[in-house]
């Protein structure tokens, strides 16, 4: 019978380290690329910046990535179980990449199409959480 073995400890480091991808990716890496693909331009996104509680926003952006970490957690800690053979790196990067591409990107492909975004803002975003997904895949992975 299963048992559910879910390192905790792990699923709140790779929570840490998913937040930590979004300051970067968003905050450095992408930040011009993505505040144009929004529509925004620096003026428009330091009045809503003025306008929204930021400590909310960060914090629901955690919630968000402390989500993604234990729903994660659980599908590699099953998967494991299901095939105890495998690689549990391997399970979690995999894991990661299919719900990713299943659930995430996905859904993100409708935005040029629906909400009239530009292809940047899927890659963006899309980029985002793939990163962020396999960083949490592989930390649950390894981190048994």
């Amino acid at each position: 019978m299963y048992e559910s073995m879910v390192n905790y400890w792990a699923v709140l480091v790779s929570a840490l380290v998913f937040f930590g991808i979004g300051m970067l990716w968003y905050g450095i890496l992408f930040s011009k690329a993505w505040i144009k693909s929004m529509g925004l331009s620096e003026a428009d996104l330091e009045a809503q910046k003025a306008d929204e509680n930021m400590a909310m926003s960060f914090g629901l952006m955690f919630v968000s990535s402390l989500l993604v970490a234990v729903a994660t957690a659980y599908l590699v800690d099953y998967l494991l179980f299901v095939f105890p053979d495998s690689s549990a790196v391997r399970v979690g990067l995999t894991t990661a990449f299919f719900a990713w591409i299943g659930y995430i990107f996905s859904y993100l492909i409708t935005a040029p199409a629906f909400e009239k975004r530009p292809w940047s803002y899927v890659w963006i975003n899309g980029g985002y959480w793939l990163v962020g997904m396999a960083a949490t895949g592989l930390i649950v992975g390894l981190w048994r």
